[in-house]
């Protein structure tokens, strides 16, 4: 893993801020079991886990890549989810 392979935390970033803006604007920050906060946590947590594999050297060689589409996934997950009803 590559110094500038931390570019692929920029979708984790995106999806984290819109699931989050969700859960104040649109559920009222009404509880912590909304879909909205729940997908937040998890972006959270896999880009940590991104970080510790990459820091434990643990990442394995297209890791870099799934983490990147798995990013690009939850940040259409968040834009779609944000224009839901």
């Amino acid at each position: 893993m590559s110094n500038s392979a931390t570019f692929i935390l920029a979708p984790f970033v995106a999806a984290f801020l819109i699931f989050v803006f969700r859960f104040y604007t649109r559920e009222g920050a009404s509880s912590i079991t909304n879909p909205s906060f729940l997908c937040a946590i998890g972006t959270v947590a896999l880009a940590f886990a991104y970080l510790g594999l990459g820091v434990f050297g643990m990442l394995p060689d297209y890791g870099t890549i799934i983490f990147g589409v798995v990013g690009a996934a939850l940040m259409v997950l968040a834009i779609v989810r944000m224009f839901q009803i």
